[in-house]
Parts: C-alpha cells; structure tokens; sequence
C-alpha cells in the first residue's frame, strides 16, 4: 500500500494535519480511499479538532511557502487566502499592508494581529525565515478571534515555527541562488532627445497659438514656431552639435543634419538584474523525552535599485522536553540580525520619480566643454549634478542639485536590526484532563539607523555633508496563564479553558544630525562637527485581559463554542480603559447523521455561523505612527531662539475616547464530494465597526495648530468569500488539482457626526459620506477639451437665480469647477487567487496567480506626466493624444508650458485597477533515491522558482497590486521579481 498526499484548499481548516491515502495497486480506477485521522487546528491559546471549528481559519502550511522569495514572508502570499489583501513594495524586506475582510478603521489602524508561536508579535516578520516556518493561520472571524479582546478587530495571523518531529536525526538543507529584477516597465515616456526637444518646442508653439485666441492678446514673440525655438534655451543643456535655434524647421521637422553628441541612459544606471542568494539548513533531533528543531539561514536579497538590499543571518532552536509524564516543557529561541538598504528616499532625490520624469538628454555624468567625462584623481566618474559644472556652464531647469545615481552610491540610507525573540512555555497535568500552562514570551529588539549625506554632490554637499544616527531599544514582555478542563460523558465532550493575560512594551530612541564632514567618505559621527538636531521618544503600552472560552460537542455532530475576554489597555482613560469582548459559534456536522453517513456524493457537510465583538486600540497619529497615549494631551518642547524650553500643544487629549468596536457575523459551509475529490468553502460575513475615531472639529481659534480625535462614526462591511479545490487526477504517476479563491464585500459608512453628515468629510481624494464607502472619490467631473483652443473642460454646479434650481455648466476654470462625488470607488467587486499543481512521476510543477476586478485607480503618476510648465521633465508618449492645431479632435487637452491646471485632478485620471497577476512558479525534479543514495544523501531536489513574474493590467507602469488605495505613488519602490536555481537536500 502506499501513502499518498493530498493537496488541501487554501482555506482549509489546519495548521498541524496530515492525511494518508491508501492505494491499490491493481485499482483500474486508481481511486483513493479515505483513512481516518484525528486532525488538531491550533487555535487562540490551544487546540481544537479541525471538526469542531465554528468559524472561519485558513492556513497555509510548509509546502506552499517554501518556495516564496521574499525577505517577509507575507509578501509572498497574495492570491492564496481567501479575503485577504496584499499590498507590498519591491524593497527586499519590507513590511507588506495586510487587510482581511475589508477595511476595519478610517483613523486607527486596520493592520491584523500577529502572533508567534503563540505569543502576540511586535516585529517585523522579515526577521523569521520562510523555512522555519512550519504553518500561518488567518483567523477572520469573531469565534476565532475574540479571545484577542482589544487587539483581534482586524483579524489574527498565527505564525507556528517548526518543531522536533520524527524520532532519530535528520537535516534538510536547501540552496538557492538567483536574479531579482523590476517586475513591471515603468510608464512610457520619451527616451529619445530629439523626440523630448521636438515635443517641449511644440509645447510652447501650441501654448502661443492658444493664447492669441484669447481676445486682446499680444504676441510675445515674432512667431509660435520663434516661440517654441526660444522656449528650447531654458532646458540648459544641448545635446547636439547645432544650436537650439536651428534644431527643428518651421515645419516641425527636426533638423536631419543634428548629430547625437552624448546621452546617459538613467535607468540603465539605476535599475540592474541584482543577485540573490539564499542559503538554510534544518536540524532535527528527537529521542523519547527531548525533540528539537535547530535552523540556520542566511539571506542577501539585493535589489534591483543599485545600493538597495536586505540581508539577514538567523539561528533558531525550538525544543520540546518531557521532564516526566506531567511536566513538559517547550521553548522556541531565536536570533536575528538583519541590515536594510533602502532606495525610496522622498522629494526629487527619489530614483524612481527621477528617471520617470528626467528628461532624456540630461545627462548621468559630468562632461566637459567637448562633451568628455571627467574622472577625479582616483579614476571615478564625475557626476552632472545640473549646477553649472557641465558642458559650457548649463545648468538644469529640472532638479538642480540633484542625481540619484551618484547619490545612492555615495550616500547611505540603512537600518541594522538585532532582534532576540524567546518563547517558553510550561505544561504541568494536575489531575487527569486538568492542565495549567505558564507562557513567556520576550522580544528584544535593538535598531541602528543611518543616513549619509556626501559632501561631492546633491543637496548634502551644499552644507558639507550630513550625518543622522538613530538608535531605538524595544522590549515587549508577555505572561500567560493557562488552565485547562477536559471531559467527556457519554456522547458529550467538554473543553473548558480559564487564562490571564498580560502584554507589555517598552520602546526608548534617540537621534542626532551634524553637518560639515571631515573626512568625506566617513560615516562615523564624530566626523561632522554642526549638530543641526538632537532627539529622543520612548513609550510604555500594556494591555491586560482575563479570559474563558467554553467548548462542547455532542457526538461529533454538534459544535458549540463560547468566549469572552474583558480586556484592560493603557491607550484609553482609566476610566474607559476595560471592555468586554465575545464570541459565539455553531456547527453541524451533518454527514454524520444517518441519512449521509454512507453516502458516496457527498463525504463531508458542515454547516456553520459565528457572531461576537472585538476591539481595536491601536490608534493612529496622522501616517502611521500609533498614539499610546489617546486620553493625555501631547506637548512639543521648542526652542524659539532664546535657549528656554516652550511648550507647544500638539495633540489634545481625550478622557472619553474609546477602543473602536467590531461586531462580526460568520456564516457558512464546508463541503467534501467525490472521495474528497472536490472540497467547497464558502462563508458571508458581516463587520459592523462602531466608535470609530477620527479627528474632532475644533473652533477656528484653533487654527490647525493641534488636533483632538474621539469616537465620531460607524461602518459595515458584508461580504463573501468562497475557496474551491479539486484534485482531478489521482494516479501512481500523474496526479493533478486545481484551486481558486474569490471574496467581494462592500464598504458602507453608517454613521458620521451631525456636522458632517451632509457633507461628509473630505480626505485627501475621497469623500466619506453616510452611505458610501471609505474610497469613493471625490474629484471635479471632466467634461472634455474646447476644440477651439484645446482648454481642458470641466463640470460646475450652479444655483440657477431665476428658478432657484441646481444647473450643470460646463467651465475652463479649474478653480470654478465643482468637486463631485464620484460614485466609483477603490475598493475591487471581487479579489482572489487561483491555481493548480502538476505532477508525474518525480517531477512537479506549481502555478499560482493573483487577482481582482471591478473597482477604480486614480493614476496620479500618469497625471503628472501631461504638467504644463517649464522644467525639463518628460512627458507620456500619449502626448501625441492631446489637443494640437493638427489634431483639434484630441481627447486629451492642451498640454503647454503655462497652464498649469490642464492636468489638475479630476475623472480623467481615474482607471479601471483590475489586474491578474502570475504569483509564483516552480518547477521541480525529484532525483531517484539511488542516485541520491550514492551522493551520500537521503534525498535530492531540484527545482528552478519564480516569483511575481507577470502582471496584466489597464496601463503600463500602473501597478494596482502596489497601493491599498488605488493611488499611484510616484516615490514607491516598484514590486521586484525574483527567479532562482534551488537544490533541497536531505540526510
């Protein structure tokens, strides 16, 4: 007989599980017959049989990301999760955005708790290698998470590390190595001086013809064509060996005698295939009272921006010791050292922005009056920082001061993080099926930041080089105590568990700037002698809660759960600081009953349904920096100039305010057919948020110098989500499934403030109004272009004096035009992921893909690329789109060097963000044992992985995948693809 695996639906019930498959080997039919096993879900502070859950937890074991390439392992997972959301960046390392079932809070945070290997997390999850990881679990409902009281509103990630298994010893060892290069092309713009000179001429021509339309109009120069000449001398710099004013002929063709003296290729410069190298060995060693998983990993995930990375060196040792047949004690240890390299510095030093908008004839490096490089006297290249060095004194009218790649090889912006991560747990068996279990947890976690500025260019060298040093120290201590009942009578099964809980975090920082450098290429402090800024913050936050949860079964046909936690945190008042928190669940399993027992369609039916409240404390302050202390005012301590200490108010206080409150409704079915062949899961949820917290209005007297928040509204959001897996083939040599994932929800806001209730209150480009969602937009309503004179036209509300009624116009007044409520939103009609996996024989090959449909962008990016002004920035390709005398028709308007409102925000820039996206794959070649037996080995794998390789979207360069929002950012960090040679080993 032999053992077969079976694949399990993304959204299946299990972190620790195993199923075996028996087989005939003289079956024409090669069917597989079920075995019975005993499966353990880990649940909120223990265990639950995967039967006996009533609501809604998915997970994602081993095998589906030991092939991920990220250095956070929940980049990685986009697509594979029913109702979760992805938004991650492609700097190695970073942090992802993480939303599950929509969108939990307008002011506070909407981020998931996390929790390792039981204990709530405060890191960063690129400090845990995707190897020692052995399962994540998401948790979306309120039975499932409730018993994280004020933390668990947004949902809960349980990530279990491995542990000692097998009897004996036995090491996994898997090396790969690869290439991480930009996953998508960036927007088309003009490459090509000639196009750029002949595009920025006829910008200022066509804004010349446009204006003498107007009446009394005095031309300001002989001719357009004279006009457009002359406009060419404010770029500074010429390329070619005629003078500007010969470059391109009344006709507008460009002179065919002009010859290319140099051009500098920025984003070749900037953007390169980089190498990665990831390396990890897994020790396991078990005997009859001790198991151990003992690991080592290194990684160095270069970017594919030059002087961008991530590299990290772990260790880790997990242990589970039988001290007698009572006391059992565990231990999970960890230590981590990473260092981060980061390109996506702000404002026009950003590389990205940068070699998006520079125009293509400025050049990379400084040249000489005969258009030579120069090199200093240790044989580097000069950079063209665009202030007067270059060619014949030019200086650029775009960017002055700036060259991002000479500044990212010169400069330095980079965190070194050291991270200690203890769990220790104690077990000890009171009587039989009563146990008590101590849980400790520590997180240490010490940051060094760094920037350097140098003193040979960009805007550091002006003061003569900079110097910012940080150092930030962070604990978090967390104590758990655990009592647990079990008993069975007859055909009822009772669980009865009792605990306290008690989280702290202690968070201490400094920093300090210095300018004028000594020695240029030292990065040591005490090289720069001006201190321009010294600062330190810290803050305390505890979190307290007692809890019980009751579970019963009556012969494993019915399920009941129930839990409730009153929890204490010290963000609020003490007068509001505890609340209560719930959960309550249900289940039938109905293929137990004697009507399906033997049934040989249908082999498993659970009908299920959920409902309780949590809470969520995590406040924000303006971005994303969390509030600790929402019930005191907040002071800024300033010097006017006189060396005395001012207070100045920064926030005011609140002693009402209140954890915002998550009611959540689960309902649903999970279903079994054809020998476990098909397995359906389907659930409507509901998340009514109640109290949430936003800024307050304050009188005019106020005037913007400080802000107070309180708990101003509520919103909903329903949805569904369904995750189907089907296992078509099952053979000896070809086995072959299929998986896919779909959720829709709608975001409504139900509530808002009397004073804003008509109006609803503006946020950025979005209105929140009672009725809509979070991000529908709110824009002016383009109208399209004056065939006239190519003028942009939008829509404008009016009051009609006579009949007293509203009437729409139509307005080349950007400022008389009126913002509208769109009625399009962000938020996609449906996101998810599909699949399938291929095997035969020793080989395997794993598909999978990401996406989402029916909600809208707005491309800020693509905007910025129609400016009308004077600088030397590139333009879109769709240039050739826009109004022109020649091309009166265009659906684009006038773009020229003056009217600066032609590209303002509005409905033309709004975008369909419907994408699908090819995830990951990997192809795999398992070597026979024989083979692996004569290279000293138990087993070998080879496999080449890919991750994040193809996108399908509306437009190039645009990125839905890239912002929670739909707004593109010109300044982030494109998403990187990675492709890999790998071999697993086993002794």
């Amino acid at each position: 007989m032999k053992k077969k695996q079976c694949k399990l639906g993304v959204l299946a019930l299990l972190l620790f599980a195993e199923y075996g498959f028996a087989q005939s080997k003289d079956s024409l039919s090669k069917e597989t017959s079920i075995k019975e096993v005993v499966v353990v879900v880990v649940v909120a502070f223990g265990k639950q049989k995967k039967e006996e859950i009533t609501g809604s937890v998915q997970s994602l074991k081993a095998k589906d990301l030991s092939n991920l390439q990220n250095g956070n392992i929940l980049q990685g997972i986009g697509g594979k999760v029913a109702g979760v959301q992805v938004i991650s960046s492609g700097q190695p390392g970073s942090q992802p955005t993480i939303r599950m079932r929509g969108i939990g809070s307008i002011n506070a945070s909407s981020d998931p708790l996390i929790v390792l290997d039981g204990i709530p997390y405060s890191g960063n999850l690129n400090s845990i290698a995707a190897s020692d990881i052995e399962s994540i679990s998401f948790l979306e409902d309120a039975s499932s998470n409730a018993l994280y009281g004020s933390r668990g509103a947004n949902g809960v990630i349980i990530v279990n590390t491995k542990r000692g298994k097998s009897k004996g010893v036995s090491v996994e060892a898997d090396v790969k190595t690869g290439v991480n290069f930009r996953s998508i092309e960036d927007y088309s713009v003009y490459t090509s001086p000639q196009d750029y000179y002949t595009a920025y001429y006829n910008r200022a021509r066509i804004g010349e013809i446009a204006r003498l339309k107007q009446p009394g109009a005095v031309p300001s120069g002989p001719s357009p064509h004279d006009v457009g000449l002359s406009a060419l001398t404010k770029l500074g710099y010429n390329v070619y060996n005629v003078p500007f004013n010969q470059l391109i002929s009344k006709a507008g063709s460009f002179n065919p005698d002009a010859k290319l003296l140099y051009q500098d290729d920025w984003k070749k410069l900037l953007f390169r295939p980089a190498l990665r190298r990831e390396a990890t060995v897994g020790i396991n060693a078990n005997g009859d009272q001790i198991k151990s998983y003992t690991s080592l990993n290194y990684l160095d995930d270069k970017g594919y921006l030059i002087s961008s990375g991530f590299e990290r060196f772990g260790i880790r040792s997990n242990v589970d010791y039988a001290i007698t047949s009572k006391l059992k004690l565990t231990s999970a240890l960890s230590y981590t050292y990473s260092k981060q390299d980061f390109g996506e510095a702000g404002g026009f030093s950003n590389p990205f922005q940068f070699a998006r908008n520079i125009a293509p004839f400025y050049p990379v490096f400084l040249r000489d009056n005969n258009y030579q490089r120069l090199y200093d006297s240790y044989g580097n290249a000069l950079y063209d920082y665009g202030d007067g060095q270059g060619p014949n004194g030019a200086t650029r009218s775009y960017a002055v001061f700036e060259n991002p790649v000479g500044n990212l090889q010169k400069n330095k912006s980079q965190t070194v993080s050291n991270v200690t991560n203890l769990n220790l747990g104690l077990n000890y068996e009171i009587i039989k099926g009563l146990d008590f279990t101590y849980n400790f947890g520590a997180y240490l976690e010490n940051n060094r930041n760094l920037q350097f500025g140098n003193t040979e260019g960009g805007t550091s060298s002006s003061v003569g080089g900079t110097i910012s040093q940080g150092s930030n120290f962070k604990y978090t201590l967390n104590h758990q105590q655990l009592l647990t009942y079990q008993k069975k009578l007859g055909n009822h099964s009772f669980n009865l568990l009792a605990g306290h809980e008690l989280n702290k975090i202690k968070d201490n920082g400094f920093s300090g700037s210095k300018q004028q450098l000594l020695l240029p290429d030292s990065q040591a402090f005490d090289n720069a002698v001006k201190i321009t800024g010294l600062s330190g913050s810290g803050y305390e936050y505890a979190v307290e809660g007692y809890f019980t949860r009751l579970l019963y079964n009556y012969d494993g046909k019915y399920f009941f759960n129930a839990n409730i936690r009153r929890d204490g945190s010290s963000v609020f008042s003490p007068e509001s600081r505890w609340g209560n928190f719930y959960g309550l669940g249900l289940a039938w399993n109905i293929a137990k009953e004697d009507f399906l027992k033997d049934n040989s369609v249908i082999n498993s039916l659970k009908l299920k349904a959920s409902y309780g409240q949590q809470g969520n404390d995590n406040i924000l302050l303006g971005g994303s920096s969390r509030d600790y202390y929402a019930y005191q005012d907040i002071y800024g301590i300033n010097n006017f100039g006189n060396d005395k200490p001012v207070l100045s108010l920064k926030k005011q206080g609140n002693k009402d305010l209140k954890w915002e409150t998550s009611k959540n409704l689960n309902a649903g079915f999970e279903i079994s057919l054809l020998k476990n062949r098909i397995n359906l899961n389907a659930d409507y949820f509901e998340r009514k948020v109640s109290d949430m917290i936003y800024t307050l209005p304050l009188p005019p007297s106020n005037a913007g110098s400080y802000v107070k928040y309180g708990n101003i509204g509520d919103m909903t959001n329903r949805g569904v989500q369904a995750n189907v897996n089907v296992d078509i083939l099952r053979g000896d040599e070809f086995q072959w499934s299929f998986y896919a994932n779909a959720t829709h929800y709608k975001n409504k806001i139900t509530r808002l403030p009397a004073e804003q209730r008509n109006t609803g209150l503006v946020s950025g480009l979005f209105i929140l109004k009672e009725g809509g969602d979070r991000y529908t937009y709110f824009l002016k309503e383009f109208a399209g272009v004056n065939p006239e004179n190519g003028d942009a036209l939008w829509y404008r509300t009016t009051i009609n004096p006579t009949t007293q009624k509203e009437e729409r116009t139509v307005t080349n007044n950007y400022k008389e035009a009126t913002d509208y409520n769109t009625g399009k939103s962000a938020i996609p009609k449906v996101y998810g992921g599909f699949g399938t996996d291929f095997s035969f024989k020793r080989f395997n090959l794993a598909v999978n893909f990401a996406y989402q449909f029916g909600g809208y962008g707005y491309d800020d990016i693509y905007r910025s690329l129609f400016h009308s002004d004077s600088y030397g920035s590139n333009y879109s390709t769709d240039l050739d789109k826009t109004w022109t005398p020649e091309n009166p028709t265009a659906a684009l308007p006038r773009v020229d060097l003056t009217a600066t409102n032609q590209n303002g925000n509005s409905t033309l820039y709004l975008i369909k963000s419907d994408y699908i996206s090819l995830q990951d794959v990997t192809l795999s070649y398992q070597l026979p044992d024989g083979f692996a037996q004569q290279a000293g080995l138990s087993g070998l794998k080879i496999y080449v992985t890919g991750n994040n390789l193809y996108l399908w979207s509306k437009r190039k360069g645009y990125d839905p995948r890239a912002s929670l929002t739909g707004v593109s950012d010109s300044y982030r960090y494109s998403l990187l693809s990675s492709v890999s040679l790998g071999f697993k080993l086993n002794f």
